[in-house]
């Protein structure tokens, strides 16, 4: 599959979010008013709170106080709780849907802290060149959605405007899940993970450092979910 045609078919697929046991396209979010809205994504925000709200606790920390990069923030949830802590924060995103999506987010739930927000509209995540730089980097369940040469060049291309020491936090599937899933192509990985999607990776530890560079070092390596192999 072409470089060009993955990153469009990202840029259409994540138009439809992950939202509890079910998937809910962001068209219909902006049809209804803010109050409706307000309820229906605190009802979503449940699954993600129950599930993830050690690592909510954990990043908040290490994102006090820090110029942010968050590339692929979904329904905005992890940027909600992270941006009030963080010196600035910025998404980056392939879809200009999503950025309207994320700008209403923010206005409904963090109106006091819109002078530290951002939004970056990434046509070529290869060659953009970024406002600023930042010293930390954040990208949940994203650079594993492209072949690793691609994601590689992408890592490179941030890697640029991150300043020395950042933190960089990914969230990538692991082997075990692909080998549980019976070890199909990264193009039909895809459906065992976010329906629809082109391509699916799995990450090890080797792989993953050899996405950043030799001149990072892992700190950490954490596998949660169903039986700790699932993210």
């Amino acid at each position: 599959m072409e470089k060009t045609n993955i990153i469009k078919k990202n840029a259409s697929r994540w138009n439809k979010l992950p939202a509890g046991n079910f998937r809910l396209n962001i068209h219909y979010l902006f049809h209804i008013n803010d109050y409706l809205f307000k309820m229906l994504y605190k009802y979503f925000s449940i699954k993600w709170r129950k599930e993830r709200g050690w690592e909510h606790s954990k990043y908040k920390l290490l994102f006090s106080n820090r110029n942010v990069l968050e590339i692929g923030s979904g329904m905005g949830f992890d940027s909600l709780i992270y941006s009030p802590k963080a010196k600035s924060y910025t998404h980056g995103e392939l879809s200009s849907l999503q950025i309207e999506f994320l700008q209403k987010v923010h206005r409904i739930f963090n109106s006091a802290n819109l002078q530290k927000i951002s939004f970056l509209k990434i046509e070529d995540p290869i060659n953009f060149d970024y406002p600023k730089k930042f010293n930390a980097f954040y990208a949940h369940g994203v650079l594993h959605h492209v072949p690793f040469d691609l994601a590689k060049q992408q890592f490179e291309q941030i890697d640029k405007y991150l300043e020395k020491d950042s933190i960089i936090i990914f969230l990538m599937y692991p082997k075990e899940r692909w080998l549980k899933a019976g070890k199909p192509d990264f193009e039909k990985f895809g459906n065992y993970t976010d329906g629809g999607c082109p391509w699916t990776e799995y990450y090890d530890r080797d792989k993953i450092m050899n996405l950043v560079g030799e001149k990072y070092q892992l700190l950490e390596e954490i596998k949660w979910g169903k039986n700790s192999v699932e993210f």
